[in-house]
């Protein structure tokens, strides 16, 4: 082999295991990082459980104002009933 291709070769695998060496690290992090995002995920299920608990009220919530304007529209008809009858006792 030529000295060229001998100085190639090399330069190349050097390279390589560089390469492959930054490449190991990363997958390091990976696994770190997947473990921490396991343990993330643990914490927040339970806090992501009590917000669909919590937004299922509002449902509700949306038949309480349709109630309540009901209830008001009803005793806004009393108000000339309640005028009359405090005419009557303040006899006038």
């Amino acid at each position: 082999m030529t000295t060229g291709i001998l100085i190639a070769w090399w330069v190349f695998l050097i390279l390589a295991l560089a390469i492959t060496l930054i490449d190991v690290c990363l997958l390091g992090r990976v696994v770190r990082l997947s473990s921490q995002i396991s343990k993330l995920t643990g914490t927040t299920v339970p806090a992501a459980v009590g917000i669909v608990r919590n937004t299922d009220a509002a449902g509700a919530l949306t038949e309480t104002v349709r109630l309540i304007i009901a209830l008001k529209a009803k005793t806004a008809k009393l108000d000339p009933l309640t005028a009359a009858v405090v005419r009557r006792l303040r006899g006038k």
